[in-house]
């Protein structure tokens, strides 16, 4: 019977081990479209006319539209699409987190098993001696990039703010994203400096 419980147990830890994997892909995949969304938005702060010429252009050939698209319409889809990245990115990443917390318990328990000689592969194996660049890297993902992000969203919108010289539907929308993009941001931060 105890064998059963431990094959079950070593079972849950590979298929776990799996899922963590696959979020991690996931987690990768979604910083990438992160950095490409981003990239474009940098490009309308340094050219916002080129961009948007650019942009409007493209859509309408892609699209087979008669006649050119608003950018300003365009501006709040890439808003929104950074929003929902952002949202997404940082929720997989504190999903990894816990996944980890959570196959350290498990390691525990098959390691206890084997006299705490197996089964350390996530847990103290990975934790003890920590590579001083795998510590960079952290610093990097969960301190720099969330801070330049965060820069970035403000200093876009209030740019939006000052061309347009006025509070039209779109800057209102825009606003009310940038302010979601940097609370969604604030969140993550709390949950992964000051977790408990």
């Amino acid at each position: 019977m105890e064998d059963a419980k431990l094959q079950i147990l070593h079972d849950h830890y590979k298929d776990t081990f799996f899922y963590i994997q696959e979020y991690i892909k996931l987690r990768d995949r979604l910083f990438l479209f992160i950095l490409i969304v981003v990239t474009f938005m940098l490009f309308q702060l340094y050219s916002p006319v080129s961009a948007g010429e650019a942009v409007s252009h493209f859509i309408t050939k892609k699209l087979e539209l008669k006649s050119p698209i608003d950018i300003t319409f365009i501006g709040s889809i890439i808003w929104f699409g950074l929003l929902s990245l952002v949202v997404r990115y940082f929720q997989t990443v504190v999903h990894i987190e816990r996944q980890y917390k959570y196959i350290h318990q498990i390691e525990e328990q098959l390691s206890s098993e084997y006299a705490n000689k197996v089964f350390t592969r996530e847990g103290k194996a990975y934790l003890n001696d920590y590579p001083r660049f795998s510590s960079w890297a952290w610093i990097l993902y969960t301190i720099v990039f969330p801070a330049l992000l965060v820069a970035l969203v403000i200093f876009k919108i209030v740019r939006e703010i000052r061309q347009t010289g006025s509070i039209s539907l779109f800057i209102s929308v825009n606003s009310a994203i940038a302010l979601f993009i940097v609370l969604s941001i604030l969140f993550y931060l709390l949950s992964v400096h000051f977790k408990k």
